[in-house]
């Protein structure tokens, strides 16, 4: 009797070795793996921060008057270096609707954006009552429109939050403000989402040498003027002259909103080593001094 038991404690003191050992050698493993990984990820890390100084050299070498679709930075760029490849796309900010241009400097309500985010609303199908919500949390007060949320509203939450009353700080902040729902801020397969028509980045006028077909509706061109508008843009870069041609009307009521030069840009660069992935992007203003940082993010 006295053996088996014996038997019994040596065999679970074995077991136990044993699954101690499988746990060390998975322990080591797994830390070899996650060594490996970190490797990796600062190498990708650097590689993506190599291909947005690359961006910023392309954009600093393009000296046109006008940014247009046949400009250098404007296509893709590939770079391969022994530790890996990145991948350098440069979107010119300023071809979207600066939301943050509803405010002027002293918060008061700018008209005239106004107007252009309803027709940006119209043109997409949005309801119209996401303006008063947008312009209950810029403005300073705390009486909300006749479709708009104030403090009361947002302190329903759980968490309670209140109103930006001033700017936004990031085109994502829309998703807190009533009814600003991710179905209408984000793209889907066969729709553009809000989001990728809006920036907080420009100096509130819009390159129509590369704005959409929406941004170029939501100014107040008509179908037939923004066709016309795209076949010019095929040939050669817009101008005023241009434009005025199209449609003079139209035009002659935005000269304090359009241009046909890009300033604000964002820098996107995907890295690759060896499968592990760096994302990182820059938001940079182009001045006649060169190029300046505003923003720098990874994912």
């Amino acid at each position: 009797m006295k053996n088996g038991f014996v038997l019994i404690i040596t065999v679970a003191f074995l077991a136990i070795l044993a699954a101690n050992a499988f746990i060390f050698t998975e322990f080591v493993r797994l830390r070899s793996e996650v060594q490996y990984n970190q490797n990796f990820r600062f190498l990708a890390d650097r590689v993506a921060r190599t291909g947005i100084s690359a961006g910023e050299i392309v954009l600093s070498l393009d000296k046109n008057s006008y940014d247009w679709f046949d400009d250098v930075w404007v296509k893709p760029k590939s770079l391969v270096f022994p530790e890996g490849s990145v991948e350098v796309t440069i979107e010119p900010l300023d071809a979207r609707f600066n939301i943050n241009s509803i405010l002027n400097n002293d918060k008061s309500i700018n008209t005239q954006s106004v107007n252009l985010f309803s027709n940006l609303l119209s043109v997409m199908g949005f309801p119209s009552s996401l303006l008063d919500t947008l312009l209950d949390w810029l403005d300073s007060d705390d009486f909300p429109r006749i479709f708009g949320a104030e403090s009361e509203y947002y302190g329903t939450f759980n968490p309670p939050y209140k109103p930006a009353n001033g700017p936004l700080g990031d085109v994502t902040e829309l998703v807190f403000i009533k009814g600003f729902t991710p179905e209408i801020l984000m793209s889907g397969e066969d729709r553009t989402g809000l989001s990728d028509l809006l920036t907080i980045f420009s100096d509130n006028k819009i390159n129509v040498n590369i704005a959409s077909p929406l941004i170029l509706q939501m100014l107040g061109y008509s179908t037939d003027s923004v066709e016309k508008i795209l076949n010019e843009r095929e040939l050669r870069p817009l101008s005023m002259n241009i434009l005025m041609n199209i449609d003079r009307q139209t035009t002659s009521s935005l000269t304090r909103v359009i241009k046909f030069s890009s300033s604000f840009f964002c820098i996107r660069a995907v890295a690759d080593c060896n499968g592990v992935m760096s994302t990182q992007f820059l938001i940079v203003q182009r001045t006649s001094s060169g190029i300046k940082r505003l923003k720098w993010e990874r994912n």
